[in-house]
């Protein structure tokens, strides 16, 4: 009995102590790269901006009582909200530089949509073609 527990203990010693040197001899490891086409959804473009009609008046001291009569009949209560003809072009070129920042934007999205889409093989055809 006692050689069998000397057997149990000496043989896990025995196999831990061995390590790797039973082993055979260690492969190199081998780094390939692999280029990997990125597929990036695309997001739907937000709907068209759909303003609501605004009118203005322009009233004049000679204007004013035929215009608080029209205006009240049509709307009810009179109310002003005023602007001095600087302000209101200060509004238009406000207007104007909103309009200018959106085109941007729309030209980057268009830019980054087109980096990202998936290459078509008529692209790759036509590089072919010009490599001849």
């Amino acid at each position: 009995m006692s050689h069998w527990k000397l057997l149990l203990v000496s043989l896990p010693i025995l196999l831990l102590s061995s390590g790797c040197s039973s082993w055979r001899e260690v492969l190199p490891v081998e780094v390939k790269t692999v280029e990997v086409e990125r597929k990036i959804p695309l997001q739907n473009r937000p709907r068209p901006v759909n303003m609501n009609d605004i009118h203005f008046y322009v009233v004049t001291e000679d204007t004013w009582e035929e215009f608080q009569a029209r205006f009240k009949k049509e709307n009810g209560d009179l109310l002003f909200y005023a602007l001095s003809v600087r302000d209101y072009e200060t509004i238009a070129l406000n207007m104007a530089e909103l309009k200018r920042y959106i085109q941007q934007q729309k030209e980057i999205i268009i830019y980054y949509e087109k980096a990202v889409s998936p290459k078509k093989e008529e692209d790759s055809s036509k590089e072919e073609g010009e490599d001849k």
